[in-house]
């Protein structure tokens, strides 16, 4: 796959030359531009495939069936779906939304799950990856020259190919946490677990994936990867490679854990009366933390608290219908808005506002009890008008 992918920017190179007209001006701009359509296509199509297997996901893991086996087939008359029928989005389309052979509707969550997955790959692309990774806060971007892919196979820049994988895997998994909550399920262990041995894994490769590290300064003893170097070959760039794990993404990857953990339990909290919802949100603030690092926990729950807040005044199947998705989009957010969103102005003593003039431990724990003083008020308040609305229908 890269190396088809090489091949294609080294043709739009090729197709490059001495800029001494017009015509070849453009005809340059024209090369890189239908070079970059094509990849975001590609990347489009991919996700919108691994949004086709989290459909699988979301069906099959909750009720402990095998993801592999048996083939997708229809839940009604149980027979198996042909090739065309399982390509994402135009498979529905194609079928008008219901089975070939029962002409039992198909849900459109299906291609609406593909739909999104795929649009997710193309923007974490577009703001991520095509941008050398200008939406992580506290860091310079970089600089691309040639495209993205040229970018990341000629010139070394792995750790933009790294960042892709990493966020993309983490907001797919969240999406599914998020949409088998919504069904009324807990969190299967297993998706959980593959979730946090893949956030663990990543963080410990590429530490700016938690902008905001547990210590800073860091020591040049905590940032010297204990691994090895190997050469890539040269259809793929020739470039070294220096990778192995790095002892400051192990300290962040335990600091955002704890911190899902904390506020994870403060945002379930709020919605204690949905066990269902609770456990998708514990587990979506803690593979917050350890992706993203702890500093992101914290926004993230002041958002997540004002979400539940407003949503109030719906009554509880509308808040259970849109709290999933709503956190799905924050996180989602999160990703491609970083610099907005956790910036000096949002970051508590990391050049940013303070509470007191005292030491960082008075200011953070002025910030918890505050989250967890609002929580504890929310929870409260929720708890107490689904007592009610249970009091009114069984009158």
């Amino acid at each position: 796959m890269a190396g088809a992918w090489l091949l294609l920017t080294q043709a739009t190179q090729a197709a490059e030359v001495t800029h001494g007209s017009v015509s070849e001006e453009v005809l340059h701009e024209f090369g890189f531009h239908l070079n970059t359509l094509i990849m975001a296509l590609w990347i489009f199509v991919l996700g919108s495939c691994i949004g086709s297997f989290l459909n699988v996901v979301i069906y099959r893991m909750p009720a402990g069936m095998a993801l592999s086996h048996p083939g997708s087939r229809c839940p009604a008359c149980e027979t198996e779906l042909t090739a065309r029928d399982n390509i994402p989005i135009l498979g529905w389309v194609l079928l008008r939304g219901r089975c070939r052979y029962c002409q039992v509707l198909i849900p459109s969550r299906y291609p609406w799950i593909e739909f999104t997955v795929g649009l997710l790959f193309l923007t974490v692309l577009l703001a991520e990856t095509n941008t050398g990774a200008a939406n992580l806060p506290l860091r310079l971007p970089v600089t691309i020259n040639g495209g993205t892919l040229n970018a990341i196979f000629q010139h070394g820049h792995w750790d933009l190919l790294g960042y892709f994988l990493a966020h993309t895997f983490y907001l797919t998994i969240t999406l599914a946490i998020c949409m088998i909550g919504l069904d009324g399920h807990a969190t299967p262990w297993k998706l959980f677990r593959t979730g946090l041995l893949v956030a663990l894994i990543s963080g410990t490769l590429w530490p700016e994936l938690r902008p905001v590290h547990v210590v800073v300064p860091i020591p040049e003893s905590l940032i010297q990867p204990w691994g090895t170097r190997w050469t890539l070959p040269q259809s793929l760039g020739g470039n070294s490679i220096n990778k192995g794990l790095i002892l400051i993404g192990i300290l962040d990857g335990i600091a955002g854990l704890a911190s899902g953990l904390l506020t994870g339990w403060l945002a379930g909290r709020t919605v204690r009366d949905n066990s269902a919802i609770s456990s998708a949100v514990k587990n979506v603030f803690m593979l917050a933390g350890v992706f993203c690092g702890w500093q992101m926990t914290w926004p993230l729950l002041t958002l997540f608290l004002l979400t539940v807040f407003l949503l109030k005044p719906f009554n509880a199947k509308i808040q259970q219908s849109m709290l999933p998705l709503i956190l799905f989009g924050i996180c989602s957010v999160f990703i491609c808005a970083w610099p907005q969103m956790l910036n000096g102005i949002t970051l508590i003593r990391y050049d940013g506002w303070r509470w007191t003039d005292s030491s960082a431990l008075v200011d953070w724990t002025a910030t918890i009890l505050l989250l967890a003083a609002t929580a504890r008020a929310i929870s409260r308040m929720t708890h107490n008008k689904s007592v009610t609305d249970e009091h009114h229908t069984s009158a």
